[in-house]
């Protein structure tokens, strides 16, 4: 077991649309970073939020030392905010999370402080997951399928590419994917990975659901740009080309 002094994240929030939510939840996160780990730092991405999330943010938590706030002027999505957040992490394991915590700070903590510390990437998988609601659902059973069809080899293995995983900072610019839709940037992430032999771990988690409000993911437009990826990427893998060369 890993000693809690050794232990240092970086921890990505992308936010949209969260006043409800935002400040309760970011003196909770704060309280839990800094109890279970040595050094830490949240990195908020404001998606170009048109609530007052980040007036809240800025009023509340701007001095704060530990906390970094960037913001998107308009409205990217969660997969471009959070390869942002990724890009900006300089502590050794990095992370994502949404603002309702669907994953428990206090599993990842765990976590990291066992065995799993010698890996490269940690995949959180849920336990049980019954959708927001039913279109997520049965957006994200079509999501699944998909890739398992585009990409048998590579999905092999994996339950759940969606949820929360952890990366090994120095590996995180190997393994940066070409998708910027929120549905294909983790996998593609994946795949890189497995396609460079990395070291990853499974863990099933507890899923958190919702207690305020609504997720902004499985629109329409969302669902189209991440099937546009998936078929880039296969492409991409049949041509034996990379971001950054020949597929090895």
């Amino acid at each position: 077991m890993i000693n809690q002094e050794n232990l240092e994240i970086s921890l990505i929030i992308p936010i949209y649309n969260e006043e409800v939510l935002v400040k309760d939840a970011l003196l909770e996160c704060l309280k839990l970073l800094s109890e279970k780990f040595y050094n830490y730092e949240i990195i908020i991405i404001d998606d170009g939020s048109r609530d007052k999330s980040l007036q809240i943010i800025e009023e509340y938590f701007n001095s704060n030392p530990n906390i970094r706030i960037e913001k998107n002027h308009v409205n990217l999505n969660q997969g471009i905010s959070v390869q942002r957040g990724l890009k900006m992490a300089k502590f050794k394991w990095v992370t994502f999370n949404g603002i309702d915590f669907p994953l428990s700070i206090t599993e990842l903590s765990t976590v990291l402080s066992e065995a799993h510390y010698n890996s490269d990437i940690i995949v959180f998988e849920r336990k049980k997951y019954l959708g927001a609601t039913k279109w997520r659902l049965l957006t994200s059973n079509i999501n699944i399928l998909l890739r398992f069809i585009l990409f048998p080899r590579l999905s092999s293995g994996f339950n759940d590419m969606n949820f929360t995983q952890v990366y090994r900072k120095e590996i995180i610019d190997l393994i940066m994917p070409l998708a910027k839709s929120p549905a294909f940037t983790t996998p593609e992430m994946l795949f890189r990975a497995k396609l460079k032999n990395l070291r990853i771990v499974k863990v099933k988690s507890k899923f958190h659901e919702r207690k305020h409000g609504t997720g902004s993911l499985g629109k329409l437009h969302d669902i189209l740009w991440t099937i546009y990826d998936m078929i880039r990427f296969r492409y991409l893998l049949w041509v034996g080309i990379e971001k950054h060369g020949k597929t090895k």
